[in-house]
């Protein structure tokens, strides 16, 4: 039996270019919905209030207004989860879906942090010593929120992420509470040392090099970045309908935020995936590794990586991380839409290696997951098929024609409003 003109090579990048979050110009809308996510259009709404916290911070020197003003935005803003996540209807999806450790980052899902800027801040202006900053902080439920409720319930990785986020911001509260000139726990308690092995980790990369109870400004100032980076990122994390946690959008925001918080593992993956949305491979990849040296159980830095890797035509090292991706050991483990869509990632990376059973198998799989997209096109091709049919023969590398250069939204890649940050020549993508 003849190949195929352009032979899987074609395939392949077809199912790139179709794959959420692989494609160039960023996913295609309404691909990656399984069966169960039609579920949410039906869903009750969510009732949400609104939610305001105020806190103060007396400025006390060595503190700077900026690190007292990121300290109590960073309170304010735990503060008001708390009281969000308490007030959560009872609502058997939350019951019973959500455990007590995940509510809060539920909470954060679900609303929307916002506060004023230092500039706007009421006694903003003041700058004698113990003049207080007043933070007002408002948590403002999402549009739909029932709808965002499914969708964080159906993307454990996306709460898990929320989770580290939130425990990174606590766990830099506690160090900078135990040094505060005059302290701020209450009745004179003493600081409580580090609650777990992530706190202790976080301190011993933080807190001054020298032992001294006494720290300087820039001590503080490193902190109070610390807390602004971290809260950079939890305002760019947001799961899209294609499968991303952050967009092209917030690259910049993100690129600021891992300056300010280089020791977060949550902030680089952030990162690296926006950095793939803009067609940045290299730079996405070196963020991934990053990421994962300094959280080596983080299975979603190793998919980003995997496409990162496929772009840059490193195809066995994009199946050495699919295959770690689609077996994580720690952490929360895919399913659903994400699962099937690293299967069928797999899939068309095991054909462009010519591993034709390895790539049935895998688009079989996510067949069963409710995405046949992969399965389809290869049969199309007479692959994959059971029964009398033959697999064609091993066919040669083929040059890609122009159809498969276009973006998924019919604009090409050299032409988009990325174009000068991209740094792959999309004309060089065919089977090595």
């Amino acid at each position: 039996m003849t190949a195929p003109r352009f032979g899987l090579a074609a395939l392949a990048l077809a199912l790139c270019f179709w794959t959420p979050p692989c494609a160039w110009a960023g996913p295609v809308p309404g691909l990656s919905a399984g069966p169960a996510d039609a579920a949410a259009d039906s869903t009750p709404e969510l009732e949400l209030a609104t939610v305001t916290e105020v806190e103060m911070r007396r400025v006390t020197p060595p503190v700077p207004r900026d690190a007292a003003w990121a300290h109590a935005r960073a309170t304010a803003w735990l503060n008001a989860l708390r009281r969000a996540a308490a007030a959560f209807p009872r609502r058997r999806e939350i019951r019973m879906g959500v455990s007590p450790a995940e509510r809060l980052a539920l909470a954060a899902q679900l609303y929307r942090a916002a506060a004023p800027p230092l500039a706007d801040a009421p006694q903003a202006g003041k700058t004698g010593a113990g003049s207080p900053l007043h933070v007002t902080l408002s948590l403002t439920p999402r549009p739909q929120a029932g709808e965002e409720l499914i969708r964080a319930l159906r993307n454990p990785e996306l709460l898990a992420l929320r989770h580290a986020l939130i425990s990174e911001t606590g766990d830099v509260l506690k160090i900078m509470d135990r040094h505060w000139p005059g302290g701020l726990e209450k009745d004179g308690a003493p600081s409580p040392a580090p609650s777990s092995a992530a706190e202790a980790k976080t301190a011993g990369a933080a807190e001054p090099a020298t032992e001294r109870d006494f720290w300087r400004a820039e001590d503080w100032e490193r902190m109070g970045a610390r807390l602004d980076g971290l809260w950079r990122a939890q305002a760019a994390l947001d799961l899209s309908p294609e499968g991303w946690l952050t967009d092209a959008d917030a690259l910049a925001t993100l690129e600021r935020a891992a300056a300010r918080a280089p020791r977060s593992a949550t902030v680089r993956l952030l990162l690296a995936e926006a950095q793939l949305q803009r067609n940045l491979p290299q730079q996405s990849l070196e963020s991934c590794t990053e990421a994962l040296r300094l959280s080596p159980g983080l299975g979603r830095a190793r998919y980003i990586r995997a496409l990162a890797h496929w772009r840059l035509q490193q195809l066995a090292l994009a199946e050495d991380d699919l295959n770690a991706a689609l077996n994580v050991r720690s952490g929360p483990a895919p399913q659903g839409a994400e699962l099937a869509r690293r299967l069928r990632a797999r899939g068309a990376v095991r054909m462009l290696r010519r591993d034709y059973p390895g790539m049935c198998a895998d688009f079989a799989d996510a067949c069963g997951l409710g995405d046949c997209e992969g399965l389809a096109v290869a049969r199309a091709q007479n692959y994959c098929r059971t029964g009398a049919t033959a697999t064609p023969a091993r066919p040669a590398p083929a040059t890609l024609p122009p159809s498969f250069l276009v973006a998924p939204a019919g604009e090409s890649p050299a032409t988009s409003k990325d174009a000068g940050t991209r740094g792959t020549d999309t004309s060089e993508e065919s089977a090595p």
